[in-house]
């Protein structure tokens, strides 16, 4: 077999994996969305079909519709809003951890990394007793403070990886054109780091977008509550809505498939350009 042959067959070979690794991620998002258009009766019976023999909107009219519209502004408030500070807060934590080295700062790094090992039940309790006192109970800026513990050190890690190699000789010239590190940090390397902001603004996003247990500790009605929060409610004591939870779960799915899709190409570019970095 010549060199042509095999690199042919490789090729196969890898295309016919990412095919079926896309299909196994696929399937589960085809069956929310089919679940959603079944009737209920459809949905219950045995065997199940592949495509809804009788499509309805009356799920959706259920998710548009009372308290599921507050849950996914709450969710886009909490989510938003983490996803906003962590940034501000972990752009010059990245770049200090990166560019200014001192003794224990890689073991200080990896202390706020290990942070993220920890499970968020395990901050319900601490986080409960603190934000009752603290008067954040039961509302979205609770929830935002709440999820910096979860989002921030993920962007930093992000973050601290694109500036670790960012060219030193712009830094120097800059300095040389009279510019301090804050100046610096946002007319250099901000611009030159959209990639790498992009990525870590949507991993963080997402953790904070679907956490579930803080956010059931901390909040009591539907004023507050996020989306998952509010998808666990159809979860009864004598059955579940499967209609109703695969349509709310349809569109909570919307908002992160159009951002993903949207910002593909340059999410991508950040992910190989943070993959060089050591």
């Amino acid at each position: 077999m010549n060199a042509s042959a095999s690199r042919g067959l490789a090729d196969a070979g890898t295309f016919l994996f990412l095919a079926i690794l896309a299909l196994l991620f696929l399937v589960p998002i085809y069956w929310i969305l089919a679940t959603s258009f079944k009737p209920t009766a459809e949905i219950l019976v045995t065997p199940t079909n592949l495509f809804p023999a009788d499509p309805t909107l009356d799920h959706y009219g259920t998710a548009l519709a009372g308290d599921f519209r507050s849950f996914l502004l709450n969710s886009l408030i909490a989510a938003g809003g983490a996803t906003a500070l962590g940034l501000l807060l972990a752009v010059p934590a990245a770049w200090g951890f990166a560019k200014f080295a001192f003794p224990g700062s890689g073991a200080l790094l990896s202390f706020t990394i290990i942070t993220r090992i920890f499970p968020p039940i395990a901050l319900a309790l601490p986080l409960f007793l603190q934000f009752r006192s603290f008067g954040l109970f039961d509302n979205a800026f609770g929830l935002i403070v709440a999820y910096l513990p979860i989002v921030l050190p993920l962007m930093i890690w992000i973050l601290a990886g694109f500036f670790r190699d960012f060219p030193d000789e712009l830094v120097e010239a800059a300095r040389i054109d009279g510019l301090n590190t804050p100046g610096i940090l946002i007319r250099i390397v901000l611009p030159l780091s959209l990639p790498g902001l992009g990525v870590a603004s949507l991993f963080g996003f997402l953790v904070a977008w679907n956490e579930f247990v803080i956010a059931l500790t901390l909040t009591r009605t539907p004023a507050a509550q996020t989306m998952p929060v509010g998808i666990s409610t159809l979860i009864t004591q004598f059955q579940t809505l499967w209609g109703e939870m695969m349509a709310v779960a349809a569109i909570y799915l919307l908002p992160v498939l159009a951002v993903t899709v949207i910002s593909q190409r340059g999410l991508v570019r950040g992910l190989m350009a943070g993959s060089t970095k050591g």
